[in-house]
C-alpha cells in the first residue's frame, strides 16, 4: 500500500474535486490519479488476474476491446456511459429501461 500524505488545498477546489470524482463515478483517489496521469492500484483481486492475462485482461478480452474501438473510430458511435448508468440502475424496479442503442456521438 502507498504511504498516505497530506496536501492542503482551499475547500472550493475540493469541493470541485470531489464533485467531478463523483460525477464520474470515481473515488476522488482514483480520479487524482488518472488527473496526474498514473494507473490507479488495482484491488489485489483484479491485480492478479491482469498479472495472469485473465477476465478483462484475457487475450479475447483485449482483441474485443480493440475491435470495438476501431468500431467507434469508423463510425463514430457508441453508447454514452449516462445511458448505460441509468438503464442499469432501472434494473428491477417498474420503469426499466430497454438496452440503450448506439448513436453517433
Amino acid at each position: 500500500m502507498a504511504k498516505s500524505r497530506t496536501i492542503e488545498i482551499d475547500s472550493e477546489t475540493a469541493e470541485a474535486l470531489e464533485g467531478v470524482a463523483q460525477t464520474r463515478g470515481q473515488t476522488l483517489t482514483q480520479f487524482l490519479h488518472e488527473l496526474a496521469g498514473i494507473e490507479a492500484p488495482l484491488p489485489s483481486h483484479l491485480d492478479i488476474l491482469r498479472k495472469q492475462g485473465r477476465g478483462p485482461w484475457s487475450p479475447q478480452a483485449l482483441a474485443e476491446d480493440a475491435r470495438a474501438a476501431a468500431d467507434f473510430e469508423r463510425t463514430g458511435e457508441g453508447i454514452p456511459f449516462d445511458d448505460v448508468i441509468a438503464w442499469m440502475e432501472s434494473w428491477g424496479t417498474t420503469r426499466e429501461l430497454p438496452l440503450p442503442q448506439p448513436r453517433k456521438l
